[in-house]
């Protein structure tokens, strides 16, 4: 297995039928600009190719928080529908911890949905208890209806 960050606009396009598998409601015109107007903030892309196919894809970006330090956070990792199973998620994951290490990097954190922790766990990581939350600015900034409405 061969890894490379995705750099030229072809190569990112050509990265959307995989990053779909994972992010359904990300559209094909707009998937090259998106991952440009991220990578202004440190974003890569790195694709795992077995010969000239595409198998696992990982978005990630550096980062430095008061809470994790100096750290790699792993905004994506999927792996071809047909090809999970054969080890490609777990390669890339070692290629992104000797990438982070050949950075001065020593932690990776990542969010993970339930039905992937088996596989996060498999390889080392260690679940914590925060949990992701989120809300639409408009949600605050509204004022709530009438009770009597």
């Amino acid at each position: 297995m061969e890894f490379h960050v995705l750099s030229s606009d072809e190569q990112i396009a050509a990265a959307f039928p995989l990053m779909v598998q994972l992010r359904p409601h990300l559209e094909t015109d707009s998937f090259v600009t998106s991952v440009r107007l991220q990578e202004r903030e440190g974003f890569r892309l790195v694709g795992g190719f077995s010969g000239s196919t595409l198998v696992v894809l990982a978005g990630v970006r550096e980062s430095r928080t008061l809470m994790r330090g100096l750290h790699l956070f792993v905004d994506d990792l999927v792996t071809l529908a047909s090809e999970q199973g054969k080890g490609h998620g777990k390669a890339m994951v070692r290629w992104l911890a000797r990438d982070a290490a050949g950075h001065g990097i020593r932690r990776i954190y990542l969010d993970s949905r339930d039905t992937a922790l088996w596989f996060y766990r498999g390889v080392g990581f260690t679940p914590q208890t925060s949990v992701s939350c989120w809300v639409d600015v408009d949600q605050i900034l509204s004022p709530p209806p009438s009770a009597g409405l």
